[in-house]
């Protein structure tokens, strides 16, 4: 039996949204909750509470005098922090397979779609419809969900105190031979007798290029930066400092243009007389012009972290991207495929609408 009714897709649909934002909600929170256990685990590792522990350089130093001494501080921050690494994976592990949920059901979505639509007229409009639903719940998993992550370490750092007794001996060696300089003068001035004493540089000889090495290793990562942002969180991040244009720009291109182009594309889907209003075709058309605005934006973050992820001598830096971007960018693809939908759906008379719009 041919569907000539959106109704039954929209049900669908209507039940695909319900459960998928149940789950995206999960993934939101096993993001956020794995972006909060990695600060912790960093703050740990961190260069303040590592390199400014007197209690740390206090056992470090010990332990290159007495070797049974070990570094107890450094055992009780490696205990904590890979406690808290672990829990960290485990969520975001979660929060991928919740995600892989959201796929299965967006992709059963899609092919019962097609199944129950297949030969009808209103085909094209019900897949549009599916790929709209889809878009709207990919594109909230890619605002509030952990985009990018950054941090910058030192893996085993090792800090050289060398104390090198030779230089304190050749300058103890100079001043030596510039007393004795000054007693041949005074012998010869006052005393009328010419003193001649060899020169001589006994501490040198005796200490003979010796050095003593206080040089420490912190073992492990010893951490400088780290960030994980999403682009709700960076948002609020530029208003908070004040950057409110790019602020505005991001918040524009990446959550309001979006809602409004899905708002639309559905509308026009679901609602005959929207089709025939030239107000409202023109209206997406023109948001439609901006629909690669939003990948650009993911592109300038990605690029600008990446260009952070490069070695500067002994400090590492490391960027990557997290689930929030494969969701962002699934809406920017699934949203094009959705307008296409709405495109090949509309009549001639619609298509030229769209055509004179442009």
């Amino acid at each position: 039996m041919k569907l000539d009714k959106l109704w039954i897709a929209a049900l669908l649909n209507v039940i695909f949204l319900g459960a998928s934002f149940i789950l995206a909600r999960d993934v939101i929170s096993k993001g956020q909750e794995y972006d909060t256990l990695m600060h912790e685990h960093v703050q740990v590792l961190g260069f303040k509470d590592r390199l400014l522990n007197e209690d740390e350089w206090v056992l470090l130093i010990s332990g290159k005098i007495i070797t049974s001494i070990e570094d107890t501080v450094w055992l009780e921050k490696e205990k904590t922090s890979e406690v808290k690494l672990k829990a960290a994976n485990e969520s975001y592990e979660l929060a991928l397979e919740r995600s892989r949920w959201i796929w299965y059901s967006a992709l059963s979505l899609l092919l019962l779609t097609i199944l129950l639509y297949a030969g009808a007229k209103k085909l094209f409009h019900a897949i549009g419809a599916s790929f709209t639903s889809m878009s709207l719940v990919f594109l909230y998993i890619g605002i509030f969900a952990p985009l990018l992550q950054i941090h910058a370490y030192d893996e085993d750092l090792e800090i050289p105190i060398v104390i090198k007794f030779d230089e304190a001996a050749a300058w103890a060696d100079e001043q030596l031979n510039e007393g004795v300089g000054w007693l041949e003068e005074l012998s010869n001035t006052y005393l009328d007798y010419d003193l001649d004493l060899p020169e001589y540089n006994p501490l040198s000889f005796l200490v003979n290029g010796y050095q003593y090495d206080y040089s420490v290793k912190f073992e492990g990562r010893t951490y400088y930066y780290f960030q994980s942002k999403s682009v709700d969180s960076i948002i609020k991040l530029l208003y908070k400092d004040n950057n409110n244009a790019i602020a505005n720009v991001i918040l524009a291109f990446s959550v309001i243009i979006p809602l409004f182009k899905l708002f639309f594309t559905m509308l026009l889907l679901y609602w005959e007389k929207a089709r025939k209003n030239r107000t409202i075709t023109v209206i997406l058309t023109l948001i439609g012009k901006w629909s690669m605005a939003d990948v650009f934006v993911t592109g300038v973050f990605v690029a600008y972290f990446s260009f952070h992820s490069m070695h500067m001598g002994q400090i590492e830096t490391e960027s990557g991207v997290l689930l929030g971007f494969y969701f962002f960018l699934s809406y920017a693809i699934v949203s094009i495929l959705a307008s296409i939908m709405l495109w090949v759906a509309a009549g001639k008379e619609m298509q030229m609408k769209l055509y004179e719009a442009v």
